[in-house]
């Protein structure tokens, strides 16, 4: 079942005393239950700081992170994450690899039914050598969803692939949300990323990072790339995260 994820008044340091690294402030966030929220903002400025808080993988150093009325305290099951790298245990097949993320529960999916999901059918016993980058994504994806989580956590796991197996990769993202409705926070450099898979945009700032501005993407799924209506998001979006030239807008790549 979705969970709503509720950040109060978060901040993140590194280190201690006057040598401690500010790196989120005050940050404050309510996401409900199956909403699709993307993260954007500068390299650095701590997004994959704020997800690794969500996920219970680290501790806020003030404030709270609660997922529904559960605070987070340490690595909820409930909570599932796919990173930028697939992770994939090299001496296990990919069905095993796909199980290890439902290895705690008794009554998990089998590993190729998810396999299937995700458009891997016949290759679980295949090794992950042997599978491609955006294949790989696709089994981390699995492995992530086996436990049929709450709340699944994206931390740019589409970073490393190439352009046509990145969108591939968001066509399927969104499908599987529409089919079983966790709810989603996407970390992402790529402003046409999240427009197109999220039902709201939030943005950070510099480090020591806040809220900076949220925009709703309030159109109907499933989205179609080359719509108008993202197109005039997109401009509004660039212009909250800093890039407002007509040439910036017309450059498809992530925000730096």
């Amino acid at each position: 079942m979705a969970e709503s994820v509720t950040v109060s008044r978060v901040g993140k340091r590194f280190g201690m005393g006057e040598a401690a690294l500010p790196v989120l402030q005050d940050v404050g966030l309510e996401i409900a239950a199956g909403e699709f929220v993307a993260v954007l903002g500068p390299s650095g400025c701590g997004k994959s700081t704020l997800l690794r808080l969500m996920a219970g993988l680290d501790r806020p150093s003030t404030g709270t992170v609660r997922l529904g009325e559960q605070e987070v305290t340490g690595i909820d099951p409930r909570c599932a994450v796919v990173f930028q790298e697939p992770r994939l245990l090299p001496w296990k097949t990919v069905a095993a690899n796909v199980a290890l993320g439902g290895r705690r529960l008794p009554n998990a999916p089998s590993p190729e039914a998810l396999l299937e999901l995700v458009g891997l059918t016949g290759f679980g016993a295949s090794r992950p050598h042997q599978l491609s980058g955006g294949m790989a994504q696709r089994a981390a994806l699995a492995r992530a969803l086996i436990g049929r989580p709450g709340v699944l956590l994206l931390d740019e796991p589409f970073a490393a692939l190439d352009a046509l197996n990145r969108m591939r990769m968001q066509d399927l993202v969104a499908g599987v949300c529409r089919e079983l409705s966790p709810t989603v926070v996407l970390v992402t450099h790529d402003v046409d990323e999240a427009l197109f898979l999220a039902d709201r945009v939030v943005v950070l700032g510099q480090r020591p990072a806040t809220v900076t501005a949220t925009l709703p993407v309030s159109l109907p799924r499933p989205r179609d790339r080359s719509d108008p209506a993202l197109a005039a998001l997109r401009a509004e979006l660039l212009s909250h995260v800093g890039f407002s030239s007509p040439a910036a807008a017309m450059d498809v790549a992530a925000v730096a």
